[in-house]
């Protein structure tokens, strides 16, 4: 008589030891890498009394997100992940750490040429840490689980933005250097918290090696067949271009209506409730809505709800409109990220992330240039209108396209 095999359910996210670990540490250093991002302008705008001089800071830290993202998702996909994510935050807290160290012993030019290395250094090992870490995240997480564990790497994402800013500024009143001291000594808790991890992370790789190039064309390749993944990069990558738009107008908003910095501040912070809100939801909408009808009703509140940066002039109507998009972003960003991380092989994670990343950075670095001329030259009303109109396209694209209607997550 046959016998039926019932299968076996995967254990919960929060009894998976590795899983646990992996967050706890990144949870942490999140936090820390928070502190640094508020506080690393305020420290150049007070050694140079320049914000072009903070500006170009930045700049170079975004800037290998363009130059080595398609060579480094190669190498991710070659070598042991856990290895990649150790030294790359070995390599972060060491970066972190000589800030302290510049600060003390030099002087002029020297040391602002040596923060902006620091700076680029700090988003080149940021870059490879990312990819390694979401594929292997895929492979500790079973595939049911991931839109779970994405909510739950959102909420790290809302938490930081909410307290990140306001301990960076507490510690940054208290010592101008407390506050990259405070990101190494995370970034050492994130180092124990890998070290602890006994899953290696990844299947077993192939022995042969092409070329680097070659290597980078097979992610590619894979990625022009998959018309689904490929909407899913020029969707998100459009989006995440208009979340930047409208922090660019709020801001001009801000100036314009000369609403206080602390009001300001609040603005931002409703972002992070949103986020976070978003993060609770998804577990929920995906056992009970279709994937893409989620996303179709998140491009909508999109289209319907961003006009409105260009009336709106208080603060309250400001916060509650910037965390409604907040809100809807982080569904579609864990949905769709879901379904990316599901369905590339794994031994192609690190290239086909890094393809989305080079994408997405791009658009973002020529896009941001693009916003700052039209708010400038043109004003709020007219750039709200630009970038109302690429949303209205994006919508319709995702609503006609017949891959995407049918889009479903894996669930094995």
């Amino acid at each position: 008589m046959d016998t039926k095999v019932t299968p076996q359910q995967p254990v919960s996210l929060w009894r998976n030891r590795d899983y646990l670990l992996l967050w706890f540490g990144n949870a942490v250093s999140s936090l820390g890498t928070s502190c640094t991002q508020f506080a690393f302008p305020l420290l150049i705008v007070g050694l140079t009394h320049s914000i072009a001089a903070a500006g170009l800071a930045y700049s170079l830290g975004q800037l290998p997100y363009v130059l080595l993202s398609l060579p480094a998702g190669s190498l991710v996909d070659r070598w042991p992940r856990k290895r990649v994510m150790l030294l790359s935050t070995f390599c972060l807290m060491m970066c972190v750490a000589s800030i302290p160290l510049v600060l003390f012993l030099t002087s002029g030019p020297l040391r602002l040429l040596l923060l902006y290395a620091i700076a680029f250094g700090v988003g080149a090992t940021s870059l490879f840490y990312e990819l390694a870490g979401f594929a292997a995240l895929t492979w500790i997480v079973p595939k049911s689980q991931l839109p779970t564990a994405i909510a739950q790497n959102e909420v790290i994402v809302g938490s930081s933005a909410l307290v990140g800013p306001a301990l960076g500024s507490l510690l940054f009143s208290i010592s101008r250097l407390l506050p990259f001291v405070t990101d190494a000594l995370s970034s050492l808790i994130l180092l124990s918290s890998l070290l602890s991890i006994r899953s290696p992370m990844q299947d077993e790789r192939r022995t042969e090696r092409h070329h680097l190039l070659l290597e980078v064309r097979e992610g590619l390749t894979w990625l022009w067949g998959h018309e689904i993944v490929r909407s899913i990069f020029l969707i998100s990558s459009y989006v995440n271009l208009a979340i930047t738009a409208g922090v660019l107008l709020v801001l001009a908003i801000v100036q314009q209506q000369h609403i206080p910095s602390v009001l300001y501040g609040l603005i931002g912070a409703c972002g992070g409730v949103g986020n976070l809100l978003g993060a609770a939801l998804c577990p929920l909408l995906l056992r009970r809505i279709r994937m893409d009808l989620t996303l179709r009703c998140a491009l909508i509140v999109f289209v319907v709800l961003f006009p409105l940066y260009g009336f709106i002039t208080t603060p309250l109507l400001l916060g509650a409109l910037y965390a409604a998009i907040a809100l809807s972003d982080s569904i579609r960003a864990i949905f769709m990220d879901s379904y990316r991380f599901a369905v590339v092989p794994d031994a192609l994670q690190g290239r086909v992330n890094s393809i989305y990343r080079l994408l997405l950075f791009s658009v973002l670095t020529i896009g941001s240039s693009a916003l700052g001329l039209s708010l400038e030259h043109l004003g709020i009303l007219p750039t709200v209108g630009i970038v109302w109109s690429g949303l209205l396209l994006i919508t319709g694209f995702l609503f006609l396209s017949r891959h995407m209607r049918q889009a479903t997550f894996p669930q094995a």
